[in-house]
């Protein structure tokens, strides 16, 4: 048995999870003062430990050599990278330019570049924006995690819907051992959020901090909220259409001394190509409220090179420059022209962007109408000419699967009512009438990871639960999935969950 050095050991003892290998998700951390996640994060930390780990033990004889059926990832849809980051990038290299050192902030010929494109988006201030309200960062996780640590001290809350982007709860109690709590979201209000219920949760939970915090030498509060817009996972967009409910966020968080964080990430996937999500900072009165996050990941198809940015009020940009330049001394290079390359206001630009985004955005709406056939059955089709392609990929992809059972859809699985997508690549699927159903090997599906434990262990597929998402009902057993897979890989994956489920008694 290997001896492991004393110094080897005390960086174990402090950091006991890297003692011994672990399949799948690393650590998630936990909550920086308290030294464990608060209870709406820890359901969701649960459900991400079933998911990313616990599922492995599962596995069985049947299922060893099948690869991974994974409907639960994050990744767009598989594209080029948008031409113009591309030749921006190539251009860089070529020139030779990646010796010297980059500036905290980030480029500024490349902040200048998307300062023109910001200005034209109807981004501005009271006073007149500059580049020095911009700066970079390596992705928007990494962005949203130096400003939980700089607006936030610790027992603050920043609040988020639910349903949410499950990854970000973890961010500001790693970050800065604030809070996170949810405001959840309703079929009765569209899965918008109400501006009147905004307001009440966050007096709400202002009075407990208050009562609960009496004598810290500050009074805790809710200090952000997180506007996703387009909304992760459910696709909405508040648009030039539903501005009213943007600018009721708004006057809420203003009145209240609450930021809003505006997470524009999904923006260039919506579906209408005119109507684009509405930025909260392109209104002069909430500008110097509004910390806006965007960057590459999930529209340009570059998510490998973790490319992010914020745009906010310059006190909040140099207090982000502080922090980098701490940590890694400077923002990488490639990243801010990869960004310039993608947000610009040049000519080429224009013409670009619709002959990259038409096909993407219309190869998205496919899968969507793809999977509703899979889920709801082919009948559930109207549209002809798009019924014949969608039975023909089937047809196509079908393999070993029954194509009458495929062709028929999922008995007792449906879409969540009222959240088919506007924007971006998921979709929430109800398998409610699922409940108390049983399977081979005597499981019971009692609640959502019961069922997650069937899927994989009868046919590898995973998904993310709706637990992982803060989903405001607990009754219900809801999946989020991806169809940012291929055409050939969603028949097959859902073909799988179509065999296994009906065999469900």
């Amino acid at each position: 048995m290997q001896t492991l050095p004393e110094s080897l050991k005390r960086v174990i003892e402090k950091n006991p999870t890297i003692e011994h290998y672990v399949r799948g998700l690393p650590d998630l951390g936990k909550n920086l003062v308290e030294g464990k996640f608060s209870p709406e994060v820890e359901k969701i930390h649960s459900a991400f430990g079933l998911y990313g780990n616990d599922l492995y033990v599962l596995e069985n004889d049947k299922i060893r050599n099948i690869s991974s059926r994974s409907l639960g990832g994050g990744s767009p849809m598989r594209t080029q990278a948008f031409p113009l980051c591309k030749e921006a990038l190539l251009d860089l290299i070529e020139r030779d330019q990646l010796s010297d050192y980059p500036m905290a902030a980030g480029d500024e010929t490349s902040r200048k570049k998307i300062l023109d494109y910001l200005i034209q988006e109807g981004f501005k201030n009271s006073s007149q924006m500059t580049e020095n309200n911009i700066i970079f960062t390596v992705s928007t996780t990494h962005a949203f995690h130096i400003i939980s640590s700089i607006i936030a001290r610790p027992h603050d809350v920043i609040l988020m819907t639910g349903p949410n982007y499950g990854l970000f709860t973890f961010v500001p109690e790693r970050s800065s051992g604030a809070t996170v709590e949810i405001l959840p979201l309703s079929f009765e209000d569209d899965w918008y959020v109400n501006p009147q219920k905004l307001a009440q949760r966050i007096d709400e939970i202002n009075l407990n901090l208050k009562n609960q915090y009496p004598s810290l030498g500050y009074v805790p509060k809710v200090v952000a909220f997180l506007n996703e817009n387009p909304h992760n996972p459910l696709g909405k967009v508040m648009s030039e259409k539903n501005k009213e409910i943007l600018e009721g966020i708004g006057n809420v968080c203003l009145s209240r001394g609450v930021f809003v964080i505006d997470d524009l990430i999904y923006r260039d996937l919506t579906y209408d190509r005119n109507n684009l999500a509405k930025p909260m900072a392109s209104y002069e009165k909430f500008f110097d409220n509004t910390i806006t996050i965007t960057g590459l990941s999930k529209s340009y198809g570059l998510a490998s090179i973790r490319s992010g940015m914020v745009v906010a009020n310059e006190a909040i940009i140099r207090a982000i420059r502080n922090v980098i330049f701490q940590t890694m001394d400077s923002s990488p290079l490639l990243q801010g022209v990869a960004l310039a390359g993608a947000f610009n206001t040049s000519s080429r630009r224009r013409q670009v962007y619709s002959e990259y985004f038409n096909p993407i955005i219309r190869e998205y709406q496919y899968r969507l109408e793809l999977l509703k056939a899979l889920i709801n059955g082919l009948d559930s089709i109207s549209n002809p000419t798009l019924r014949l392609e969608i039975e023909k990929d089937i047809r196509t992809y079908a393999n070993e699967y029954n194509l009458s059972d495929l062709l028929e859809g999922i008995p007792d699985v449906d879409f969540v009512k009222g959240t088919i997508p506007d924007s971006g690549f998921f979709e929430l699927l109800d398998f409610t009438a699922l409940k108390d159903k049983e399977g081979e090997r005597g499981r019971i599906i009692t609640d959502e990871k019961e069922l997650l434990k069937y899927l994989y262990e009868q046919e590898k597929i995973k998904l993310i639960l709706g637990q992982s998402i803060s989903w405001p009902n607990e009754e219900q057993l809801i999946g989020r999935v991806t169809t940012a897979l291929s055409r050939e890989d969603l028949v097959e994956h859902f073909g799988a969950m179509n065999k296994c489920l009906r065999k469900l008694k």
